[in-house]
């Protein structure tokens, strides 16, 4: 029987194309203990060969000889698995093993005599046979009454303790030819570390704790299980999924947790570490698809964040909300899971959500701050305003390099407001809906008819004159847009893509506009090089689309919407082909912890659900020839597409259920009910008469 944690490549991505490269992770679905070999030479990770140390929480420990820790390694000589980790360390023949549970690391170390335990910031103290480790875990905020987040460590070995060295926050211990390493994480006590030590080591051997990591992979993998194709492309797709399940994380400890959101333990279950800007596109929905059940406990934890803090975040870590990117798109996150039938206490929801949409400021990068001028504008006059050129900023709540971002404020806290209107009219709120509905419209303020394209206004409603689609705003287009041009920003009206053909002159118009955006390059004196410098988040580009970064993602499936559903399937599979392989540079931009790589996992699957808060998927083409989801109850539905995996990728016919089928899109409920989609697949495209 195939394993399908074997499939997982850990080391897809972890080259960069211009960013954040991915980082190899041993770990649980959604775990709170990750393994990753700790290196600090180079941002593209598998470009280091020199081994700083294991993770131990935010501390680490690292083999060594005769008081030598310096070590180096070699990729062809190490195993890398999404539950289990061995390296050979060049220096001395040490081998390093790894594996986790839930909050704890295990590292098992072979010819070594010394083990160096480092805690960065933090204090250290013997109790019997472990080292108790306490670690500040976030900065020092003199203006925040929380008191700070500490992380507790309980470091044991399966031998005898004996401390030979005392550092400055390190410590040396003596180890035998081979030894193994427990360290249990809590970030509410020592006790509680200890509490998870026990229930998750006592009794375990190194072998059978990875072994029980490796199961729990395969039944989280096989959610969403895929046949057809080539081994390489399987390597994709099941890395693909396995980053898909990395966020957010369970911080629970058996009951308890703790929150930096009111700086107290709690009981109940707990999640936090989002990135709402990424991961609303399609990782929140993939999880609420194969993961309902977490999910509510996901919604939950919104809440919970909510009523601690007075706010509802929009970029949640441990450390509290974080101050990162733009809109506020919980209000798709609850719209998206009410519409699809999870239960949750939407009221509470509902309150966070429309303070943050009347009472929070709207630019981009800060969060908990009072409402300024161009707030106002964009309530009384349907957008945020855009400084003309050379107008010196006077606004407190604009982040020196993030800057205001008019256009894309605009566009999606018009998509945020439209959800916001969704979960009001199904709450009774019908003036609130009303409210909501018409500022979802607000995108049709900035559309440009003589340029074609979104453009910005100033706080008088005038045009920013000399404005350049393709290259104007900046670094990233930070004056105008969030680190993409206009030619991809235009794009993002989720809610409603007939309105935004519309305003272009019609959906076959639309259609060439996007047959334009995959075709428009650069000529001089424009050049891609220029480009990439100015847009550096704007990789994977395919003319003016740029597959590497999150606004993009749902752009291919807008053929669909215009009526040229086989434009979309030529180029998803075009996409899925050339930008997600299985090598270190497999990844065409920065994944965002799950974000891009749930693009991927939809994408293969050959469906995108194309506007969370709406119940539909669009159909796009599969990369597999069978596709089999577990979506609760006992029920899965199948995606059957012979000869995709061969390289056909245009849609000659489809069933459902056996029933002749027409329509490129699914809805949610036909998707849970279970059954089978039958898509007969050609190497020429059937277009519609």
């Amino acid at each position: 029987m195939e394993q399908l944690a074997d499939l997982v490549n850990p080391y897809i991505g972890t080259i960069s194309h211009m960013l954040t490269s991915t980082r190899p992770e041993v770990m649980l679905p959604y775990g709170m203990a990750r393994c990753t070999p700790i290196v600090t030479d180079c941002g593209d990770y598998y470009c280091n060969d020199r081994i700083m140390g294991y993770p131990l929480g935010s501390g680490a420990v690292m083999p060594g000889r005769d008081g030598d820790f310096a070590n180096t390694f070699d990729h062809s000589r190490e195993d890398f698995r999404c539950y289990f980790l061995r390296q050979e360390l060049d220096r001395y023949d040490i081998t390093a093993e790894s594996t986790v549970t839930a909050h704890c690391y295990l590292h098992r170390f072979t010819n070594a005599d010394q083990l160096r335990i480092s805690f960065p910031g933090g204090t250290a103290e013997r109790r019997g046979d472990a080292v108790l480790i306490k670690l500040r875990t976030n900065p020092a905020r003199p203006d925040d009454p929380r008191d700070p987040i500490f992380q507790y460590l309980r470091v044991t070995l399966d031998c005898p303790l004996e401390v030979i060295g005392e550092e400055k926050e390190a410590w040396v211990l003596k180890a035998p030819e081979t030894v193994t390493v427990r360290c249990a994480v809590s970030f509410i006590s020592f006790e509680k570390a200890a509490q998870s030590e026990k229930r998750e080591l006592a009794g375990e051997s190194f072998e059978g704790l990875a072994m029980k990591l490796k199961e729990i992979w395969n039944r989280q993998l096989g959610k969403a299980k895929i046949s057809g194709n080539t081994p390489e492309k399987r390597r994709v797709y099941y890395t693909a999924l396995y980053r898909a399940f990395m966020r957010m994380t369970d911080y629970t400890e058996y009951g308890e947790y703790y929150s930096a959101y009111d700086g107290k333990v709690h009981e109940g279950v707990f999640y936090t570490g989002d990135g709402l800007w990424d991961t609303f596109r399609c990782m929140h929905p993939l999880q609420l698809l194969v993961d309902r059940d977490r999910h509510k406990d996901i919604l939950d934890s919104y809440n919970k964040m909510y009523r601690q803090s007075g706010l509802m975040p929009s970029f949640p870590g441990h450390e509290g909300d974080r101050p990162v990117m733009l809109g506020f798109h919980a209000a798709s996150l609850f719209a998206d899971a009410y519409c699809k039938g999870i239960e949750a206490d939407y009221e509470t929801a509902y309150e966070g959500i429309r303070k943050n949409a009347m009472e929070e400021s709207m630019f981009p990068w800060c969060c908990n701050r009072p409402l300024e001028a161009p707030d106002v504008c964009y309530q009384e006059k349907g957008f945020f305003p855009a400084l003309a050129e050379g107008e010196k900023e006077t606004c407190k709540n604009a982040h020196p390099f993030e800057r205001r971002q008019a256009i894309a404020v605009t566009l999606e806290h018009a998509y945020d407001d439209w959800c916001v209107s969704r979960l009001a009219a199904a709450l009774g709120k019908t003036e609130d809906a009303a409210l909501f509905e018409k500022r979802g419209e607000n995108y049709k303020n900035l559309y440009h008819p003589e340029l074609g394209w979104m453009a910005p206004r100033d706080k008088d409603g005038n045009w920013i004159e000399n404005f350049n689609p393709k290259f104007a705003g900046g670094m990233g287009g930070r004056d105008y847009t969030a680190e993409n041009n206009t030619w991809t920003y235009t794009w993002s009206v989720f809610h409603d893509p007939e309105g935004l053909a519309e305003l272009m002159g019609g959906k076959k118009t639309a259609a060439e506009k996007l047959d334009q955006l995959f075709r428009e390059g650069f000529t001089w004196p424009e050049s891609k090089f220029g480009y990439l410098g100015q847009f550096p988040d704007a990789t994977g580009l395919m003319g003016q689309f740029a597959m590497g970064n999150e606004p993009s993602f749902h752009i291919p499936y807008l053929y669909d919407y215009f009526g040229f559903p086989w434009k979309a399937q030529k180029k998803l599979r075009e996409l899925m082909d050339i930008w997600f392989t299985d090598s270190p540079t497999g990844i065409c931009g920065d994944e965002d912890g799950g974000a891009m790589s749930s693009w991927l996992v939809f994408s293969a699957l050959g469906f995108y659900p194309v506007c969370p808060g709406k119940t539909e998927y669009a159909i796009g083409t599969p990369l597999f020839d069978r596709a089999e989801i577990q979506v609760g109850d006992g029920k899965s539905f199948t995606v059957i597409s012979e000869g995709a995996g061969d390289g056909k990728r245009y849609i000659q016919s489809m069933t459902l259920n056996g029933e002749i089928f027409t329509r490129p899109f699914l809805s949610h409920e036909q998707i849970l009910s279970g059954g089978t989609l039958v898509l007969k697949m050609g190497t020429r495209p059937v277009e519609a008469e």
